[in-house]
């Protein structure tokens, strides 16, 4: 039997990474709770179980893909959770952004149960998890990150930013803002550029190939105008969104761009838009901007 991997979270980065990693030969367990998640994952030949502790079970390196702090708490440490099915000795790699405490805490409890944790959020969006280029932000020992490097390198490339499990957390907040800001902006830009009767296909166009461009910005743009599948779903972004507000309120930095940036996604929550896609906040705007159409 070859090696074993377990996932935990099979949405939009947990299916193309299982697909990885069966490609390279990996018996592949997961957990999901969506009936058409499952379907696709044992489509591609994956093995689900009935819980995260039956994955631990069946599996010694095992990644985390769930999407807040409250899924992770539990998928982890309840009944049911991994640490349920763990031997000391197993790996937990929990690659969902949540809020720093949290992941401290997390990683706290596996510690008293002898099983090693690294905290591993990831920057690129699922396009680039195909071609195993995300950005991979580790935190953990060194000796513990040349253990997982072989599992991870199928995904994406190592960036080791420390040892202390939160680190990771940190980085990517910081890559969070920008990414949140620019989101919000793409919104502001096309909103304008409708206003100002220009052609906004253009418009993107030249933005995307000046100095101001970017990955985020063309994929984005794209998406809004092109119907092109978004970066990300519109949910992840307000949870993201949310996590960096609360982290410049922690360390006392005031943010004033993301926590402007911040209100779109608020709106979209109090639309209850949580699973459209990420484009779909131009409808926030457009709410905003246009209320007696809205």
């Amino acid at each position: 039997m070859g090696q074993t991997i377990g996932i935990v979270g099979l949405g939009r980065v947990g299916i193309p990474a299982a697909r990885n990693y069966i490609k390279k030969g990996y018996e592949v367990y997961g957990y999901a709770r969506r009936r058409e998640v499952i379907q696709e994952f044992l489509a591609l030949g994956g093995k689900h179980v009935n819980s995260p502790a039956e994955v631990a079970q069946a599996a010694s390196t095992l990644i985390v893909l769930v999407l807040n702090d409250a899924q992770v708490i539990d998928v982890v440490t309840s009944e049911t959770g991994l640490l349920a099915g763990c031997r000391p000795g197993h790996t937990i790699i929990d690659m969902s952004t949540i809020n720093r405490a949290n992941l401290e805490w997390v990683a706290q409890q596996c510690a008293a149960k002898q099983v090693k944790f690294v905290d591993c959020p990831f920057t690129g969006g699922p396009a680039r998890v195909p071609t195993g280029s995300l950005t991979l932000i580790a935190a953990a020992s060194c000796e513990l990150i040349e253990e997982v490097r072989p599992v991870l390198e199928i995904i994406g490339k190592i960036v080791h930013v420390g040892d202390k499990p939160g680190l990771g957390q940190a980085v990517k907040h910081c890559n969070q803002l920008l990414v949140g800001s620019t989101h919000a902006a793409v919104m502001e830009v096309i909103t304008l550029a409708r206003r100002l009767n220009l052609d906004v296909k253009q418009v993107c166009q030249i933005i995307g190939s000046g100095i101001g461009g970017s990955d985020y910005f063309r994929l984005l743009s794209e998406s809004v105008l092109d119907g092109n599948p978004s970066p990300g779903g519109l949910g992840q972004m307000c949870k993201d969104m949310s996590i960096v507000v609360n982290t410049g309120r922690d360390v006392k930095a005031p943010l004033y761009v993301a926590t402007a940036a911040y209100y779109y996604f608020l709106g979209a929550q109090a639309l209850k838009m949580e699973n459209m896609e990420g484009a779909d906040l131009i409808r926030v705007v457009d709410r905003i901007s246009n209320p007696d159409t809205a």
